[in-house]
């Protein structure tokens, strides 16, 4: 009996702690799971912390990007309002300028045409001077509203022949000189993607100069074409034989009322090639000359990047008008 009894009291120990093995084992599960619960809480309320913060900071970043559209449209408004006043003065000033000049100039005809005879040579000479003064006068303001012009006007690109403006305008240039000995050479298939009546402005100043200071020459050539330049893009030229200027001015060219010839040996007012640079630059381009004295000048201008749209190169041969 007594070993039974034994045998028993064995029995209820181990079931006794199995129970309680099993109580510390579902303790310390419950444990962990409220843990990870905490861990769990814990990044959720660091998360909502930071959302709210990052939804704080994007609304304020957003009422200062709103607050600078409309700092940015109030300053555009503010400009173009400015560019039209000084279209309006600009052209206002030109119109009061032109009346006495074209006064000046008139009178002037008529005391040599009219009234010669009263006159010495030296007097008639001292008239015509006024003459041509108040003529380049009349020319400076008409070139300083062109410059106005192509400064401020908007830009509407689209895709231009430029072979085709090369020839239109040599020809009329050839027309007003037609006993000079000159030739245009002028490339085919040059194509760029530019404002059309920009890019006329740009080479009827460039082809025009040629022709100016080629004028000493018996015999002269002016080129038109197109070269490979950096980064697969094309650099168009104007080339002539003419005076050439010397090197070490070269950037001075295209400043406003620059010249580095006399008056007296060419005429002008020293804005064309001032004209030509800004209507490079507005087309995101750049402008240079290469040039001597007396061995001719070549002018190069390129369009910025992606305005030839994936025009091929020309190989035509060039044309000689």
């Amino acid at each position: 009996m007594s070993s039974v009894k034994s045998g028993l009291m064995a029995l209820q120990r181990l079931r006794g702690s199995e129970r309680e093995g099993l109580g510390r084992t579902a303790l310390g599960r419950t444990a962990v799971v409220y843990a990870v619960l905490g861990v769990a809480l814990l990044l959720t309320c660091l998360a909502s912390y930071y959302v709210r913060r990052s939804r704080r900071h994007a609304e304020h970043v957003g009422l200062q990007l709103e607050a600078a559209n409309e700092q940015l449209k109030k300053a555009t408004r503010d400009v173009e309002g400015a560019n039209k006043e000084l279209e309006a003065f600009s052209y206002s000033v030109a119109h009061d300028l032109r009346a006495p000049l074209r006064s000046i100039d008139g009178f002037s005809q008529i005391l040599l045409e009219d009234h010669a005879q009263g006159f010495d040579e030296e007097a008639r000479d001292l008239l015509g001077r006024v003459q041509a003064s108040s003529r380049r006068m009349a020319l400076l303001i008409d070139d300083l509203l062109n410059l106005s012009r192509v400064t401020r006007s908007v830009l509407r690109h689209q895709t231009v022949d430029l072979s085709a403006l090369a020839r239109e305008i040599a020809a009329e240039i050839q027309k007003s000189r037609p006993d000079r000995e000159a030739r245009f050479v002028i490339a085919e298939g040059l194509v760029a993607f530019g404002d059309a009546s920009l890019l006329r402005v740009a080479l009827e100043n460039l082809l025009g100069n040629a022709w100016k200071f080629t004028s000493k020459k018996e015999v002269a050539t002016i080129e038109f074409g197109a070269a490979p330049y950096e980064g697969g893009d094309v650099a168009y030229y104007v080339r002539d034989d003419g005076a050439g200027f010397d090197p070490r001015y070269a950037e001075k060219l295209f400043g406003a009322f620059q010249r580095l010839h006399g008056a007296e040996d060419f005429e002008g007012t020293g804005i064309g090639l001032a004209t030509v640079a800004r209507i490079v630059h507005r087309h995101g381009g750049r402008v240079w000359a290469e040039g001597a004295v007396e061995e001719g000048a070549t002018f190069f201008f390129t369009l910025g990047s992606g305005h030839r749209q994936g025009v091929p190169f020309p190989s035509r041969k060039a044309e000689v008008l």
